[in-house]
């Protein structure tokens, strides 16, 4: 009576010589990679030149910024001190140079009047070089001064305002010009001192 029983058991705990496995995981095919790539690409080709311009327009920004605040504490100086405060670009932070305005510049007490920072004359403030923009100026295209009352003089005895154009080197961003009155109060204008537009091309 134990052997049939013993062979129902067995039975039962027999495992089948075949069974079915979970179907492996699918790949991507070649296609599929080579669209995805094509679309990452398009994205970044229009992604890239936006970076560009919102970092060049910050750059703009701030180097704007901080050539109005020169202009600002230089005239605020000049009638404190009742003498004449003047700006140049500069190269090294301590001397006058014929270099771009891009290169940086100093303010300094002027006590000679010739536009140059010479010896026992001192420095008050300076600005780094700016890379990826351009400074044009005619009118203070070496140097500027504020006298006594404030008034802007720059080299030639030639009494008047001026202007700033902001070029970017890379292109792509739209110039910017600030505009110094002849009583020096610099501010922000869409054209130059003379009426001229605003041209990165013709500056």
């Amino acid at each position: 009576m134990l052997e049939p029983l013993l062979h129902r058991t067995s039975g039962l705990m027999r495992i089948p010589a075949t069974c079915t496995s979970p179907d492996p995981e699918r790949g991507f095919t070649l296609v599929e990679v080579l669209t995805t790539l094509g679309v990452l690409a398009v994205s970044l080709s229009l992604v890239v030149p936006s970076l560009e311009r919102v970092t060049q327009s910050n750059l703009r920004a701030t180097t704007i910024n901080e050539l109005v605040t020169t202009l600002h504490v230089a005239r605020s100086e000049a009638l404190a001190r009742n003498a004449t405060v003047a700006i140049c670009p500069s190269a090294d932070g301590q001397t006058c140079a014929r270099v771009p305005w891009e290169a940086g510049w100093i303010r300094f007490i002027d006590s000679n009047r010739n536009y140059r920072a010479d010896d026992g004359e001192a420095v008050l403030g300076s600005a780094p070089a700016t890379e990826g923009l351009e400074i044009h100026t005619a009118a203070f295209a070496t140097a500027f001064a504020y006298g006594p009352t404030g008034r802007v003089s720059s080299p030639g005895a030639v009494q008047g305002g001026g202007d700033f154009l902001f070029c970017g080197t890379a292109g792509g961003m739209a110039p910017q010009v600030v505009l110094v009155s002849a009583l020096g109060q610099p501010f922000l204008a869409d054209q130059r001192a003379d009426g001229r537009p605003a041209d990165c091309d013709t500056a």
